[in-house]
């Protein structure tokens, strides 16, 4: 009886070895963030070449960012720990076995011995010792979960930030050339010079102007090539840069009504952001962690088992044994006094926490929400700043050429055509990550403000 219960017990352990996740805690941490936001994307390890949208961007940026596969590797490590605190409720069984041979001069033959023996524990009652080490081992899975989750969004804003910037620094490089382009007082002042018509002083000075916007546009190139290296960086690899972006005017131009109360907004922040859960779920870790330090100074009852065979050559015996182990803590030099008192003040710590990333949200939505409306108003004036600076420029030019105008009027107007032209293109780029910041202040960040078009056709 007693070896059949032996081979049974040993053909639980064994079974339970085998598998990779018997609790099936591991399968709580998705492999890959881009499913959660886009369950038809793909992670492939194509070099993206050619033009590419926002969309293809953020998505390789999710497959191929270091930051993903460390944040996943944390909350893999969190599922383990959850494993671990779920095997508690399971008894603990053990094989152990020597085997000897001795040998004397004054008897006829040497003697062979082993023994083989088989415990089993199991922890019956603790005070919740063991409930509360799994809420706590539950709770920080939800945290690492979360902050998986805000790791994503991070990731996912920063790759957006960089794609409008390369756009910027592209637009950029061709209002640089534009203006190199247009620099025709200097062909102007060239003519008029030579007709006698103005003096060489304007022709130096436009000379001036022309080779100063020869070196905006060189730095201009230098600035948009740095911005695709760094939005390389963030798919995964620096080196990919055989890639063009397409300046898509549909990726985020869906916002929240601004005419709604800031406070709407905020409260819905409250409930979405992920920093703000996992520090929810850090505090419910801790103040299990209280429990845990409480049952420890506790009574515990375990069962045990017992099974022994053992055989030295003269000898054999089997024996077994059963019973009721009770553990009462009678004094431990008040080290669990101070193990309450400390996971007390990690809980508090942890309130005070989740109460400071309350107040952050509240405060990422308001920077983002007055942002957005700022951004708009000026995005709505950069228009007409670069038609009438556009028409300035002209009438300027065509005064000088006609001999009615003075060479400083025309750099002045060009020189004011230029800015505004850069203006426009901020106030752009200032519009679009400001919504981009709202949505992720929110916690809204997903691809239907990156191909918004496309997700209506589903529809």
């Amino acid at each position: 009886m007693n070896a059949r219960f032996s081979l049974l017990l040993v053909m639980l352990v064994s079974s339970a070895a085998s598998a990779a996740d018997p609790f099936g805690v591991l399968d709580r941490v998705p492999p890959s963030p881009v499913a959660e936001l886009r369950p038809a994307a793909v992670c492939d390890a194509a070099v993206p070449t050619g033009p590419i949208t926002l969309a293809r961007a953020v998505e390789r940026a999710l497959c191929a960012n270091p930051a993903t596969r460390s944040a996943w590797l944390t909350a893999r490590l969190r599922a383990a720990e959850l494993g671990q605190a779920y095997s508690a409720y399971l008894p603990s069984l053990s094989i152990s076995g020597n085997a000897s041979r001795t040998g004397d001069r004054t008897l006829p033959n040497d003697r062979n011995a082993w023994q083989l023996g088989l415990d089993a524990q199991y922890l019956l009652y603790d005070f919740g010792g063991r409930a509360a080490q799994r809420d706590a081992a539950e709770a920080l899975l939800a945290a690492a979960r979360a902050s998986q989750d805000d790791s994503v969004r991070q990731l996912y804003l920063q790759t957006v930030t960089a794609y409008f910037n390369l756009l910027t620094a592209q637009g950029a490089v061709n209002v640089a050339r534009e203006a190199e382009a247009s620099a025709l007082a200097f062909k102007a002042a060239t003519a008029r010079v030579a007709a006698g018509t103005a003096i060489p002083f304007d022709r130096l000075q436009a000379k001036t102007v022309y080779t100063q916007r020869q070196i905006e546009r060189i730095r201009a190139e230098g600035e948009a090539a740095r911005m695709q290296g760094e939005l390389a960086a963030l798919m995964g690899d620096t080196r990919q840069t055989g890639f063009s972006v397409i300046d898509s005017e549909a990726a985020f131009s869906q916002m929240p009504d601004l005419s709604a109360a800031v406070d709407g907004l905020i409260e819905a922040a409250r409930n979405r952001r992920p920093d703000l859960r996992a520090a929810e779920a850090t505090v419910l870790a801790q103040q299990a962690g209280v429990r845990s330090a409480e049952a420890a100074g506790k009574p515990s009852l375990s069962a045990f088992y017992g099974a022994q065979r053992q055989d030295n050559g003269s000898l054999a015996a089997t024996s077994s044994s059963v019973g009721i182990n009770l553990t009462i803590p009678l004094f431990t030099g008040y080290r669990n006094t101070y193990q309450i008192a400390a996971a007390q003040t990690q809980a508090d710590l942890a309130a005070t926490e989740r109460d400071r990333v309350a107040n952050q949200v509240a405060l990422d939505v308001w920077r983002a929400y007055y942002s957005v409306k700022s951004e708009t108003e000026a995005d709505s004036r950069s228009a007409d700043l670069v038609e009438s600076a556009a028409a300035a420029e002209k009438l300027a030019l065509g005064r000088y050429q006609a001999g009615l105008g003075i060479l400083l009027d025309v750099l002045s107007a060009q020189a004011n055509l230029a800015q505004a032209r850069q203006t426009q293109l901020q106030t752009r780029l200032g519009l679009r990550v400001a919504r981009a910041q709202l949505a992720q202040a929110i916690g809204d960040l997903s691809w239907d403000w990156l191909e918004p078009a496309q997700q209506e056709g589903k529809r």
